[in-house]
């Protein structure tokens, strides 16, 4: 495979390509679309106040797989972006770039500094005109484009401020609020204001409930910079009616923000048509309350660590604990493992992130079970509950662990679903995982959640020590091919258990060849260990082992 820093800024053209327009006054309008037959050339010959620009990131890409902004070194980066980006636009014509990505494995500082460079380069080098970017009300995407705009601000012409990002209720006066805000957050920046056309997941201020009403109100206060629309794929549905209202606020450049597919094909490396090799490495902690702490762990500054607190469960915290309906009570080991210990380990170790795992196997003995009042109530319950304690430890991410069940498939697949999508949409949580073994009804709850959602999925922590004891190397890759085409597209984790007492494959009976023969064919997608509490005994020499091999993965 090629290097990754040579690979991501063609790859990221296929996730957008951008086309402007200019009307009359001095307004900018920008419309997202998935694919078009009209071609680049012929489009700005026959308009020609028609310019094109490419934006660089997104969300996601494939299979719904998230796309990372990780560079190797700042100076390699920019070079290879550079080089790459100034071959693509020449050969498309195109006048600008957009940044628009959304998830980090890199500082603010290293991503200020190479998108800062980056777009600097292009300009100096006359390759491109214009450049924008496009952030939204979310704490890691703020503090990586804010390092940005302080120090590169000056380059940068457009904020495409993602306003639909924010929740479906907002009003006229709260609009305008947001403006007010992100316009101080970006001081002297040609904020836009926004919406999106895409039904099933657009916030922000609608059309319907005043987005033009106040438009209008920024437009007599000389502050309507532009619009930009998501997306114009949603928008033919409705005859483009309101890229055409919002034409009429227009007066300066008028913006399509394509996604292209035939870009897809074009650019996409045949090595990326499935995830890669990645440096991963989770743990599970807490669950036995035997006093571990983050600190006795060892921790590789070569991989990407995530440690998961174990558990949360919606069950009282009492001596006989009985179903909550949603409202979850913490059950680790609290006192070893508080909000002071997860601050000081995300401070001592950049690379370390902390997430919850909700359910669990037992709770005082008995069956952790799912159990819910209604989908709506659970749902309510658990995001409020959830939020608070998320914010309390300053956590990164959710693990759904739930291994007994009182309700259908689909019914636990919508309160799951519904819940990871809520709090990723709030800026709660940056990533979501699941934990399923091969059970006949364990299967059957986190299949059918993965089908209907298993976009807003980032891992698969597939419990392969639920296996049985005496797994073999062969007999383990067979596991691993048929969870990966059970969970087809996700990055499905290899595992192993160091509580003496669990099956699969195990470090002294083959894991780490297994592991190497999965790194030879790009599958290895991270490893997870259950647990740290019972990894303390034995000076955690396999989770120094794991992540040895992770680092030194390519």
């Amino acid at each position: 495979m090629a290097p990754l820093d040579l690979l991501i800024p063609s790859l990221l053209l296929a996730f957008s390509l951008l086309i402007s327009v200019p009307p009359v006054h001095s307004r900018t309008i920008r419309s997202y679309s998935g694919n078009t037959s009209v071609p680049i050339t012929s489009l700005k010959r026959s308009h020609s106040n028609v310019k094109l620009a490419l934006s660089l990131g997104g969300d996601s890409f494939g299979d719904n797989r998230l796309v990372y902004f990780k560079p190797s070194s700042v100076n390699s980066w920019v070079a290879n972006a550079v080089s790459s980006l100034t071959r693509i636009i020449k050969l498309y014509d195109l006048d600008g770039i957009d940044i628009d990505y959304e998830h980090f494995l890199a500082d603010p500082d290293t991503f200020s500094e190479c998108i800062g460079r980056l777009v600097t380069t292009l300009k100096m080098n006359k390759v491109i005109s214009f450049a924008s970017i496009a952030p939204f009300e979310d704490r890691e995407v703020k503090i990586h484009y804010l390092a940005l705009w302080k120090k590169y601000g000056k380059a940068i012409d457009y904020v495409n401020f993602q306003f639909y990002a924010y929740d479906s209720t907002t009003n006229v006066t709260q609009f305008a609020e947001y403006f007010e805000e992100q316009s101080m957050n970006y001081y002297g920046g040609n904020v836009l204001v926004a919406l999106s056309t895409d039904k099933s997941s657009s916030g922000g201020l609608l059309p319907e409930n005043g987005f033009f009403d106040a438009c209008n109100e920024l437009k007599m206060q000389n502050k309507l910079h532009g619009i930009f629309i998501w997306a114009a794929d949603y928008s033919i549905s409705n005859g483009f009616c309101y890229e055409i209202m919002a034409q009429k606020f227009s007066s300066h450049l008028l913006l399509l923000l394509l996604t292209t597919i035939f870009l897809t094909t074009l650019l996409l490396p045949q090595a990326l048509a499935s995830p890669a090799n990645s440096k991963l490495f989770r743990e599970y902690i807490g669950a036995e309350s035997n006093g571990v702490k983050f600190s006795d762990v060892p921790i590789d500054q070569n991989v990407e660590f995530h440690f998961i607190l174990s558990f949360a469960i919606d069950y009282t915290a009492s001596t006989s604990p009985s179903p909550t309906n949603g409202r979850f009570n913490i059950f680790w080991d609290s006192n070893n493992l508080s909000p002071a210990q997860v601050a000081s380990v995300k401070r001592r170790h950049g690379n370390v992130k902390v997430a919850l795992s909700l359910g669990g196997d037992s709770v005082s003995g008995s069956p952790a079970n799912f159990t819910v009042s209604s989908i709506d109530s659970w749902v309510s319950n658990a995001a409020s509950s959830l939020t608070r304690i998320m914010k309390q430890y300053d956590l990164d991410g959710i693990d759904i662990d739930y291994e007994h069940f009182l309700e259908t498939p689909d019914t636990f697949a919508e309160c799951i679903g519904q819940l990871i999508t809520k709090l990723k949409r709030n800026g709660v949580v940056r990533f979501a995982s699941i934990a399923p073994f091969d059970d006949e009804q364990v299967q059957s709850h986190y299949l059918a959640l993965w089908r209907k959602y298993g976009h807003v999925i980032d891992y698969v922590n597939f419990q392969f020590y639920a296996y049985d004891k005496g797994t073999t190397v062969s007999q383990f890759l067979s596991y691993f091919e048929k969870q990966s085409s059970n969970y087809r597209g996700a990055k499905v984790l290899v595992s192993f258990a160091t509580d003496g007492v669990s099956g699969g494959l195990t470090p002294d009976g083959g894991f780490f060849r297994a592991c190497d023969s999965l790194r030879e064919e790009g599958k290895l997608h991270g490893i997870f260990i259950w647990s740290a509490d019972d990894s303390m005994n034995s000076g955690f020499r396999f989770e120094q082992q794991s992540q040895s091999l992770l680092a030194s993965a390519r």
